[in-house]
């Protein structure tokens, strides 16, 4: 039987993958493929007006096959020297760089002096690209070595050849100033590229920081109120059993409560003003603890001195985050009997403005909890990483105990966390 079109392998050609770096980067890399190309093309031309003018010495006009020879030994040169340059010229712009730098810059040696053997010192004005491939690929102390060895060849290659000290100075300022400035293209184009890069590096790390803190959050604001859906349905399916009508009712009620409580937090989450107070999550744990079975006790003092100036600002998100998530691993993650909740807004302590201090303990510890790596404490020590506070967990004779700790520092709360009224409006 054949299979169904949809399952059938598609032969055909492999698509390339576009080069690295963005349209700009690409346009320089074409400008600077055509510069070196035009500086060989200007190469070409001044070694046919030497060859014309009869400066090689074996180009005779008594022998005009002579001149044909030297003529296409100048193409073939140029091509050569073009296609050579163009090769190591995209491997250098590229991300991977060029594989192997010493067969490079061989091979750029060969196009730059070997043709000069047969069409005089005129061609050895194309050992500047070569110096310029030197500087960009070999280490400074080395590449400055050769790049001066390659300019004291330029002029004694040149006055040996027979020319004047005049134009030998000449031929090695032009050596010097051409490799300089293709160096300086090259150099230009490599950092744009790298830039470009960077700033897709930095895009996608963006997107990844926005997916983090998104589950973070997710998990942080729907965790508690799936956690009590959990616990109502468990009172509810109790009451069922025991032909308790009214009290089956009254969980369901609150299961549905709790639903639309996750639903609109959930919207707000999306829209970008979530906002959590110590007060609102505190009442709230109370009500969720005592729910489970839990006995409560909450030791609070939100009005000390750290909160006199403006209240808590940021510290109050930040708090009841923390809050939040402890209550609801106290439900998920311990078989706890009782739970004490104290929160206090204290003085200036080590140059603060204020602090507030969170500290809840339960027993019925379990293997899971115990650990303290889970992701809401591993989000929770994010957000108070943030204000420069901290958050320690620790385990002593069944007893758990998140302690945390955040500097008030008189700021405001963080801009997403607007109020729902003003999102509204």
């Amino acid at each position: 039987m054949r299979p169904p079109p949809s399952s059938r392998i598609r032969r055909g050609r492999v698509r390339r993958l576009p080069p690295a770096g963005g349209t700009v980067t690409r346009r320089l890399q074409a400008l600077a493929v055509v510069l070196f190309l035009l500086c060989a093309l200007g190469l070409s031309v001044s070694v046919v007006g030497d060859v014309r003018s009869g400066r090689v010495a074996w180009v005779t006009p008594e022998a005009p096959p002579t001149e044909v020879v030297a003529l296409l030994a100048v193409a073939v040169s140029a091509l050569a020297a073009g296609a050579v340059t163009v090769t190591v010229l995209r491997s250098t712009l590229s991300r991977s760089g060029v594989r192997s730098r010493g067969s490079a810059l061989w091979a750029l040696a060969a196009v730059g002096y070997l043709p000069a053997l047969l069409l005089g010192p005129g061609w050895l004005a194309w050992s500047a690209v070569t110096a310029c491939f030197v500087l960009e690929l070999l280490p400074p102390r080395p590449a400055v070595a050769l790049a001066a060895t390659g300019l004291l060849l330029q002029v004694g290659l040149t006055r040996v050849a027979g020319e004047a000290w005049g134009a030998s100075v000449f031929a090695g300022v032009s050596y010097l100033a051409t490799s300089v400035l293709l160096f300086v293209v090259l150099r230009c184009v490599g950092t744009y590229r790298e830039l470009e890069l960077a700033r897709a590096e930095l895009a996608h790390a963006e997107v990844l920081a926005e997916r983090v803190r998104v589950s973070r959050d997710l998990h942080d604001l729907l965790g508690r109120n799936l956690a009590a859906i959990s616990l109502k349905v468990e009172l509810a399916r109790r009451h069922q059993r025991g032909g308790r009508g009214e009290a089956l009712a009254g969980e369901l009620d609150d299961v549905l409560g709790l639903s639309h409580a996750a639903a609109a937090d959930l919207r707000a989450l999306v829209a970008g003003y979530r906002v959590l107070t110590v007060r609102t999550e505190l009442a709230a744990a109370v009500r969720l603890l005592t729910d489970a079975g839990v006995r409560c006790e909450v030791d609070a003092d939100l009005d000390g001195e750290g909160a006199a100036d403006g209240g808590l600002g940021a510290a109050d998100d930040v708090v009841a985050w923390v809050l939040r998530e402890a209550a609801t691993n106290v439900v998920k993650h311990a078989g706890a009997t009782w739970c004490t909740v104290s929160v206090h807004a204290g003085g200036a302590v080590d140059g603060n403005a204020g602090v507030v201090d969170l500290v809840v303990e339960n027993d019925g510890v379990t293997a899971t909890e115990s650990g303290g790596g889970g992701a809401g404490l591993v989000g929770a020590r994010e957000r108070v990483r943030v204000l420069g506070g901290s958050v320690e967990v620790s385990v002593h004779q069944d007893v758990f105990r998140l302690t945390c700790r955040v500097p008030v520092h008189g700021v405001a709360r963080a801009p997403r966390a607007r109020t729902e009224e003003e999102g509204r409006s």
